[in-house]
């Protein structure tokens, strides 16, 4: 009998898994996959993000990875740019990280167990048992066998098409359509010092060195445009290359040395994020598009939410429905603003010419410059910066 069972072992579920057993919480985390593997993500992880993986202890592992910091941060408007650093986080923390997933998953998933949580890689979940209409356990498959698990939660960290929220009937709400799709490689051979974003009409771009003179090189373009854009996704990728001059002088030469990644199956939405048994975390719950970078930092700070939940729900001070419930509040309130200046984002227009003169005398500004990079960095209120949601998607 555990005390929660997680679904999905990577950046979410590895991150909560590790929380509860330095809690004293009984932990079984599962994964289809087996590490260390790959996995689709533009695998940013913002100040914010970074902060969390702090107040774990794990800032010098994350380190130790490999992968260099990114110490700025750029946002290339075409008209006007806006770079620095970041407002920093309450800790001090401003810079952000972008390791490759067969990397950082493993890690974390390594921190869970040395804190006592149990690994079973390899296993697929299969359904959940339900008992007086409450969660008690699941069914998971592993080496062709059948394996009945009994849990007092379960959790669902096994991302956007979540098998965990679909079988327990989690209800989806805020739901938006894809507005755009998105592929990305990596190349060898580009000169390109730090991550900087690239804002056009009808176009996003993004890049990021990795270290060890390889280049992330992400590019995103209207979803109605999906079809043709995967039917010769190199001469897409080029075509956006040269397009924006800046690219254009650190790609001419590179080489790309691996496969294309991508895809058009990006809506944005909210999950029910719990229910008698059960609760939803990352991606399950909580997807925006990717033009916002925010896919593993939102992972982090909601297993963090969620992890202080399951604590006191188990432990007495609360109920633990309630207090799953209040957890789904909380996600809700921290991560929908920045929703609403993503779906602004996704539509890939840039900012008409007062938002243009705006964001010049802001780029102008390094106080300003910092606080407006610090809204994506998420150490300064995304409110501060864009408004109102009718507001964020004029400016965006």
């Amino acid at each position: 009998m555990y005390d929660v069972a997680i679904v999905g072992a990577r950046c979410a579920g590895s991150a909560l898994a590790l929380m509860l057993a330095r809690a004293g919480v009984r932990v079984l985390l599962i994964d289809r996959t087996t590490f260390p593997s790959d996995t689709m993500s533009g695998h940013f992880i913002q100040p914010a993000g970074v902060s969390c993986l702090r107040r774990l202890g794990l800032y010098d592992d994350l380190r130790g990875l490999g992968f260099p910091p990114q110490e700025t941060m750029t946002v290339d408007f075409g008209g006007a740019v806006v770079s620095g650093r970041p407002a920093p986080m309450p800790d001090g923390t401003d810079i952000g990280f972008a390791p490759r997933r067969f990397r950082f998953d493993p890690m974390l998933a390594d921190a869970a167990v040395a804190a006592g949580a149990e690994l079973r890689e390899g296993t697929g979940y299969d359904a959940p048992l339900v008992e007086d209409g409450r969660v008690v356990g699941l069914r998971c498959m592993r080496n062709g066998r059948a394996e009945t698990v009994r849990t007092r939660l379960l959790v669902g960290a096994d991302g956007k098409r979540s098998r965990v929220a679909r079988t327990v009937g989690a209800g989806a709400y805020d739901v938006h359509p894809a507005q755009t799709c998105a592929y990305y490689a990596y190349w060898e051979g580009a000169d390109v010092p730090s991550g900087r974003m690239f804002v056009r009409d009808g176009l996003f771009a993004v890049a990021v060195p990795c270290g060890g003179g390889v280049t992330f090189l992400a590019v995103q373009w209207p979803h109605e445009r999906f079809a043709e854009i995967r039917r010769n996704i190199e001469a897409a990728t080029l075509a956006a290359v040269n397009a924006i001059p800046w690219l254009t002088d650190r790609f001419t030469g590179a080489r790309r040395v691996e496969r294309f990644i991508g895809t058009g199956d990006l809506d944005t939405f909210f999950r029910t994020a719990s229910g008698p048994g059960w609760a939803l975390v990352g991606d399950s719950g909580n997807h925006k598009d990717p033009v916002s970078a925010q896919g593993m930092t939102d992972a982090l700070l909601d297993a963090e939410l969620l992890a202080e939940a399951v604590v006191a729900g188990l432990g007495g001070a609360r109920d633990l429905d309630g207090s799953l419930a209040e957890f789904g509040r909380r996600r809700d309130a921290r991560s929908r603003p920045m929703h609403d200046v993503t779906r602004g984002l996704a539509r890939l227009m840039p900012p008409p010419p007062e938002g243009l003169a705006e964001i010049a005398a802001m780029a102008a500004d390094p106080i300003a410059a910092s606080r407006f990079l610090g809204a994506m960095a998420g150490s300064v209120p995304v409110g501060e910066i864009f408004g109102q949601p009718e507001q964020e998607a004029a400016v965006a």
